[in-house]
């Protein structure tokens, strides 16, 4: 039986404002350095955080961001010009069944 990867998996359910995202970007540098995947999904007001620049500049680091679509447009959010993937419940599934760990910031 081949060994999972050593994935840590983050939903973010929060706006910019709140302090989680402070902390998950932080939570996923630290993972980063320690030679793990990382995949965010936001969703909820955790959409709005496609705006922050903090966050969005995990990609640059190989961190895999997703953003619910239905969430957003029901926020105004155009996923789909967002410049992280426009993603479903149903890939926040497979996010969930294939890391090591999850982690979930919500209020």
């Amino acid at each position: 039986m081949e060994e999972k990867k050593d994935i840590l998996a983050i939903l973010l359910t929060t706006s910019p404002e709140h302090e989680n995202t402070h902390t998950v970007i932080k939570l996923a540098e630290s993972a980063i350095s320690m030679g793990k995947e990382v995949k965010i999904f936001m969703m909820c007001d955790g959409v709005y955080n496609v705006y922050n620049s903090g966050l969005v500049s995990l990609k640059d680091k190989g961190v895999e961001i997703s953003v619910c679509e239905h969430n957003s447009a029901e926020r105004g959010v155009d996923a789909e010009k967002s410049p992280v993937n426009a993603a479903s419940l149903y890939i926040l599934g497979t996010i969930i069944e294939d890391c090591t760990r999850l982690v979930a910031f919500n209020s």
